[in-house]
């Protein structure tokens, strides 16, 4: 067999632990003349994008690019000056992908403890000079029979859920809005930018580095939700599933449009759309994401929005993408519930299994 052919069976492939796999990365995030003021989340998103890069790449030995991000729920704000650790580990390898569970931690000044802030599933891929897929990678081997199955289980459980939120996309039932003072039609709360990158937002592999991508979604999606509010103290909650269909080039010009599509008492979400135009003209879609925001008081408590979208029923497409959000909104919520259903039950080996003292 040529030595540089990729292997045709799992028994060909090298193997690493599981416990082998395990990276992080630590900063001091924000400005100092900012100390202790919220943080835009998409700062924490670009940490976690650069954590699972890293991860995969000294997993595998490869360049990895960034193919998928899951959900992101941010269970506590970040601040300026925080002392931020994201800790990544590769649970799950394909013929040329890996599965990293990324998370984020802040340490707390009165406590001096970490605490969970942030954490997701991340799809990286390993690719060659010509960013072809690299099937030449490690596969991985867990310590134990446990432990094995405790992964299967997650990994499981994430298939159904993405399962689950890709057969909401489809829904097209009829909607019931709920009332409030004054009404915005979908296509008004639209948001359009439109920009080029710079060679210090490129990687090593002269493509737009993902992290900078999400922070630049979650900026758009703050300005889209902030106009809708006429609210400036709205932050991002959580970050839906974002899939990376094409690499962004220096010489691409990269769109976007927001807009808000779910409104509820006090949390909306803004789905935003990235197409790319090439040197050539053509224009493609790049990718698309869905952040929920919540509407807070100057104080940080959340406040109840106001303004409600005005849904018209010859208008089935923006109809479709009401009913749509409200579908993710429902299966987060159940989410949401089985995840803390599973952290009780396996708390204390979870712990052990993926703690900051390892």
């Amino acid at each position: 067999m040529d030595a540089t052919a990729a292997p045709t069976t799992p028994a060909e492939r090298p193997t690493k632990k599981l416990s082998e796999s395990s990276a992080y990365l630590a900063e001091i995030v924000g400005e100092e003349s900012l100390f202790g003021t919220r943080m835009a989340a998409g700062a924490v998103l670009d940490t976690l994008d650069i954590c699972a890069g890293y991860t995969a790449a000294k997993f595998s030995g490869s360049r990895v690019v960034t193919l998928a991000f899951d959900r992101v729920d941010l269970s506590h704000p970040i601040l300026h000056q925080d002392l931020v650790r994201a800790e990544g580990r590769v649970v799950s390898v394909g013929r040329s992908s890996m599965v990293v569970h990324v998370r984020a931690y802040r340490q707390d000044l009165l406590s001096r403890q970490f605490e969970l802030v942030q954490e997701s599933y991340v799809t990286m891929v390993a690719v060659d000079e010509k960013l072809r897929p690299n099937p030449n990678i490690p596969a991985v081997v867990y310590d134990d029979a446990e432990e094995e199955k405790r992964i299967n289980k997650i990994l499981l459980s994430r298939k159904e859920a993405n399962e689950n939120w890709q057969q909401c996309q489809k829904i097209e039932d009829a909607i019931n809005r709920e009332g409030k003072l004054e009404f915005m039609s979908i296509p008004k709360t639209q948001v359009n930018v439109k920009r080029i990158f710079f060679p210090k937002n490129l990687n090593y592999h002269n493509t737009v580095f993902g992290g900078d991508i999400l922070l630049w979604m979650d900026r758009v999606a703050t300005q889209c939700a902030r106009q809708f509010t006429r609210n400036r103290h709205v932050f991002t909650k959580h970050m839906q599933r974002v899939f990376f269909k094409q690499p962004i080039l220096i010489t691409d010009v990269v769109e976007m449009n927001a807009r808000v599509v779910y409104v509820g008492k006090c949390t909306l979400e803004v789905e935003i759309n990235v197409s790319l135009e090439w040197a050539s003209g053509e224009v493609f879609e790049s990718h698309s994401g869905y952040f929920t925001l919540l509407n807070c008081n100057e104080a940080g408590w959340k406040r109840p929005i106001i303004t409600g979208l005005q849904l018209a029923d010859d208008d089935q497409f923006f109809l479709r993408s009401y009913v749509q959000a409200k579908e993710r909104r429902k299966l987060w919520k159940k989410w949401k519930v089985d995840e803390r259903n599973d952290a009780t039950s396996a708390k204390g080996e979870n712990e052990a299994k993926f703690s900051l003292d390892e």
